[in-house]
């Protein structure tokens, strides 16, 4: 991914990129280029991509055997790169993925050293199957030195179906110039929809007069020419705490909207959520298998029936649902469901999953719908209208005495009412048949947090030992789960201890580990080697909980901080120390709090008297999304912090 490393875009003047972009001579490379050393707007780079073009059209084909024609979109780049060091030579390997209906052209690349030029053998080009409907074609440059530029060219031809290609301007590493030039029928309505936070440089539109023939009529069609740019882009970079890049990341989508005939009649292909909604409730798989609740009214125990809360049912039924299930990994939401083969088979989809948790909780009397997501890699849905292909997962939600819980019973480590964080990604659709589908905001559990309290006394010779108690609730119990599934005790025990120079467990207990609905919560005695004659002694008291370091190191972030849910760590630590020796020095209190509540760090610090010491200190994170111009004081709260919790507590010989 590409660094954002300034806020604002410095602006150059650059004549052979910004004038003549469509007037390049494959092949011929300008000596300022060859000269190039960096780049000056981003010293940091590695590479640069100089030149980045893509144009498109539709044209006509002609199958001579079969005697017909056919329109395809037929799509031409070019890309021109100037490597400054071996970096990011990944650069030169280009990945062309093609279906079974489309295929690549015309593919030339050369890699130019000074005046050497070193032309890409075709027997280096390899193509591979991904699957039965996927291909892709493969090449790398040859002859890769530091200092060398590289240009590709091929074209893409594929049928004419619902979208163009989208255009993406942004690489991880800089681009100087990008364009996008389409040239569309006018019988072709396309929405377009520009992404990320970088502003255009060209955004222009203009009518061209008989520029494409429809086969078997003789009048043309005018085309509207639309030419979007770009210049001095700066490298995207991905850091911690976001969904995914293509969220951000600038770009523009076209999306067939409109097709009209030669005949006058037109073909829609943007719905409406009302013709969704009715699609979906005479789909087979998904209305079909959301009326089969009676099923479950013969499966689901008696014992979970007579239950007298409705919470106490639906949290039975989501046991019954999740244990007997196990996911085959599949997402399956608009492919082949049946609740009925998938529940005797004990494995199923997600779709096959979640709907028979819907239906399990109709059977026994409760409001279960179902809602249509995107998991953080997927991207955001777009709310503008329905776009189907924007979904590829589906949780279920119940309302008890007017609170929403949203469940997902594909993964055997998830509490009720607790969503992967996969999901936690901003809102989704509740499908609604009788009163017609809504968005939801998809809201995470708040009561996610993590306690170190640790009792410790300082031994004459020069050991400390003591008690530890660590416990997880919410996100940080599954995170926990997750993470010693499949370790034994010994392993937890070694793991814990390797965090350290001299500490051994000498105790150990695990409680609550596979009781997922309670916190989880580890207890040891420790053991600390120390040296008996020692004058000065230092000990951390964050122990484990101490944060070393600033997940945030961009200057700027243009970007969203996506946390999924909110975050708090608490430390109490008490020391106590023997006669003879006292405590010298120890963190100051010291209290952080970001604007409007967004987060805090608090200590506090009281020394008892000469030979013990309380320390109690919290960190918090309060809501899920800081915007970008929250991000500066978000990063201080980190870098503030640590430097809080690197001062140790001294300890000295009297």
């Amino acid at each position: 991914m590409k660094k954002i490393t300034t806020l604002f875009i410095l602006i150059l003047s650059f004549q052979a990129y910004t004038q003549e972009q469509d007037n390049y001579t494959f092949g011929k490379i300008s000596q300022e280029e060859l000269n190039l050393k960096n780049y000056k707007l981003d010293s940091t780079a590695n590479a640069v991509i100089l030149l980045d073009l893509g144009t498109t059209k539709f044209i006509n084909k002609v199958d001579e055997e079969a005697g017909i024609t056919y329109r395809r979109v037929s799509s031409s780049y070019y890309q021109k790169i100037k490597f400054f060091t071996k970096e990011n030579f990944e650069h030169a390997t280009y990945t062309i993925p093609l279906t079974n209906e489309s295929n690549v052209i015309n593919i030339k690349a050369v890699t130019h050293n000074n005046l050497d030029k070193t032309y890409l053998d075709e027997d280096l080009i390899y193509e591979k199957r991904i699957n039965d409907d996927k291909r892709e074609v493969k090449f790398t440059l040859p002859n890769l030195k530091e200092g060398s530029i590289i240009e590709v060219e091929y074209t893409v031809e594929t049928p004419i179906k619902f979208n163009l290609t989208s255009w993406v301007f942004q690489s991880d590493i800089p681009v100087k110039y990008s364009q996008f030039k389409a040239s569309i029928p006018g019988n072709y309505v396309f929405n377009r929809k520009l992404s990320g936070f970088l502003k255009l440089k060209t955004n222009t539109s203009e009518v061209k007069r008989n520029c494409f023939i429809i086969s078997h009529f003789e009048r043309a069609s005018s085309c509207e020419v639309v030419t979007y740019a770009m210049e001095n882009i700066p490298a995207f970079i991905e850091e911690e705490y976001m969904t995914d890049k293509d969220n951000f990341i600038s770009k523009i989508k076209f999306e067939l909207s409109e097709y009209q005939r030669i005949n006058g009649t037109k073909d829609k292909y943007t719905s409406t959520w009302k013709d969704v909604d009715k699609k979906f409730k005479t789909n087979e798989n998904i209305g079909g298998q959301l009326k089969k609740y009676k099923h479950f009214e013969d499966v689901i125990p008696s014992e979970i029936k007579i239950l007298g809360s409705d919470l106490e049912k639906a949290k039975e039924v989501f046991a019954f649902i999740r244990n007997n299930f196990n996911w085959n990994k599949g997402q399956g939401i608009f492919g082949k469901i049946n609740v009925k083969e998938a529940f005797k088979n004990k494995v199923g989809n997600v779709g096959e999953i979640n709907i028979s948790l819907i239906n399990a909780l109709k059977s026994v009397g409760l409001n279960a719908e179902l809602i249509l997501i995107s998991t953080r890699k997927n991207g955001y849905a777009t709310k503008l209208y329905p776009v189907m292909s924007d979904f590829n997962y589906l949780i279920a939600k119940v309302i008890i005495n007017n609170k929403t819980y949203l469940l997902d019973a594909t993964d055997k480590l998830l509490p009720f009412g607790l969503l992967p964080y996969k999901c936690l990604n901003g809102y989704g659709r509740v499908m609604d048949f009788k009163n017609g589908s809504y968005w939801i905001d998809i809201v995470p559990e708040s009561n996610s947090k993590r306690q170190l309290s640790s009792s410790l006394k300082l031994n004459i010779d020069g050991t400390i030992t003591g008690k530890l108690r660590i416990a997880n609730f919410g996100y940080e119990a599954l995170i926990k789960r997750r993470a010693i599934e499949n370790k034994s005790e010994d392993d937890i025990i070694a793991e814990f201890e390797s965090l350290f120079n001299n500490l051994e467990v000498i105790n150990y207990n695990l409680s609550s580990k596979t009781e997922i609905d309670k916190p989880i919560i580890e207890t040891m005695e420790i053991l600390i080697e120390g040296e008996s004659d020692f004058t000065n002694y230092y000990i951390n008291p964050f122990l484990s909980e101490q944060i070393k370091t600033n997940p945030f190191k961009l200057d700027n972030r243009l970007y969203p901080v996506d946390y999924g849910f909110q975050r708090k760590y608490i430390v109490n630590f008490s020391l106590e120390v023997p006669e003879g020796y006292l405590i010298n020095s120890f963190p100051k209190p010291k209290a952080l709090t970001l604007p409007e509540n967004g987060g805090s760090y608090k200590l506090v610090s009281q020394k008892v008297n000469d030979t013990k010491i309380n320390l109690n200190s919290t960190f918090k994170i309060n809501k899920p999304i800081f915007y970008n111009f929250e991000y500066q004081t978000l990063k201080i709260l980190y870098n503030q912090t640590i430097s809080s919790q690197k001062i140790p507590i001294e300890i000295k010989k009297i």
